[in-house]
């Protein structure tokens, strides 16, 4: 079912109505577990980046949502877990609750793949805020897994916050080279992921004034 969503449903409609472009998507991902990040403006976010997963992947790779706005209905938690294949995790923690990174960690060493957004939320559309430390933490204990950063360009503008209707106004969804850390801490690996989308950002600013 995944497989026909993203590969076939998902890629039409992003691809042919939306007008999305794909740069840079490569077919030799690195087989196994594999850390994805990307700047976070729309719901459609994840569902975009889903479409460029290995297809023998899909059933392995989890995008992380928000329990607090996710959770809160039936509808919305069934199709989050069942059609985007996402893992909810709660922003505030509470004494008895998981710790969300000992949970993806465990999902990392299960070979598991990560969808993650380290803004931690959509922010003001079409920018993008800092970094949280999350990616930072797992990739440090992960040195062997791959980071895959993926730049996301106007999606905010197909799916705007607060709507539910899609518009095709275009887009672009950038897909970095693999970054691997060896013994770099927590924050150097946050810094240098976020530095890595902003440098596609930039680039593509920049072929947009050529």
């Amino acid at each position: 079912m995944l497989v026909f969503l993203y590969k076939f449903f998902w890629r039409a409609i992003l691809g042919v109505v939306i007008g999305l472009r794909y740069l840079g998507v490569k077919s030799n991902v690195p087989d196994g577990p594999v850390i994805y990040i990307a700047n976070h403006n729309s719901h459609l976010d994840a569902i975009s980046m889903m479409t460029v997963v290995p297809r023998h992947r899909l059933h392995l790779t989890h995008s992380v949502a928000a329990q607090d706005f996710f959770g809160n209905s039936f509808f919305r938690k069934w199709s989050m877990e069942n059609l985007v294949n996402a893992v909810l995790i709660s922003r505030k923690r509470g004494a008895n609750d998981v710790d969300p990174i000992e949970f993806l960690d465990g999902l990392l060493r299960a070979g598991r793949s990560l969808i993650l957004f380290p803004e931690g939320t959509r922010g003001v559309p079409g920018s993008m805020g800092d970094f949280k430390r999350g990616v930072g933490h797992l990739a440090s204990r992960h040195p062997g897994i791959p980071v895959i950063p993926i730049y996301l360009d106007g999606l905010y503008r197909n799916l705007p916050k607060g709507r539910a209707m899609i518009v095709p106004f275009g887009g672009n969804l950038i897909m970095g080279e693999p970054m691997v850390f060896s013994d770099e801490d927590v924050d150097q690996i946050t810094s240098q992921t976020q530095k890595a989308i902003e440098n596609m950002a930039q680039q593509l600013r920049d072929s947009n004034r050529i």
